[in-house]
């Protein structure tokens, strides 16, 4: 896991030797694409009980936030920029939250490990991303995850 992610990051460094801007983000979820998030809401709408690991923790993302962030680094420093909602959160933690923010029951969203899903590669179990590098370059902190969700339900998802 991550090995293709930096494969790439090393190819375009070594195409634009001059300078060039490389974005990390992660768990991303918005309109018009499938996610987490959009996966949860359906199940919640529909009142289906979900199972959910607790040990793999990460920031949500949402697409617009990020959409913004990125606008905002087209005028600072070349570099390598981190670019996720801030906070962090398990993927039950985020599907609890998506849970209460549709009304459905919280009982519903009960907890597991990665231990019961099979995945081709391991996936890290806290894949939090500082934003050291753009706050340093005076950029504000993106905003908390959770209320990033709220929004984005409403927005992008007609909650």
């Amino acid at each position: 896991y991550g090995q293709s992610k930096l494969e790439g990051e090393l190819a375009v460094r070594t195409a634009h030797r001059d300078g060039t801007t490389v974005v990390r983000t992660a768990w991303l979820y918005g309109a018009g694409g499938p996610s987490f998030v959009a996966t949860m809401l359906a199940k919640a709408r529909a009142g289906d009980s979900v199972s959910v690991v607790t040990d793999q923790i990460g920031q949500p993302t949402w697409t617009r936030d990020l959409a913004e962030r990125i606008r905002l680094l087209l005028d600072v420093a070349p570099g390598t920029y981190h670019a996720t909602n801030s906070g962090a959160c398990s993927w039950w933690d985020l599907a609890v939250a998506i849970y209460e923010e549709v009304g459905a029951p919280t009982a519903l969203v009960s907890q597991t490990t990665s231990d019961a899903f099979f995945r081709p590669a391991p996936r890290p179990a806290y894949s939090v991303l500082g934003d050291d590098a753009a706050q340093s370059a005076g950029l504000p902190a993106m905003p908390p995850w959770r209320d990033a969700l709220g929004k984005a339900l409403r927005a992008d998802f007609s909650l």
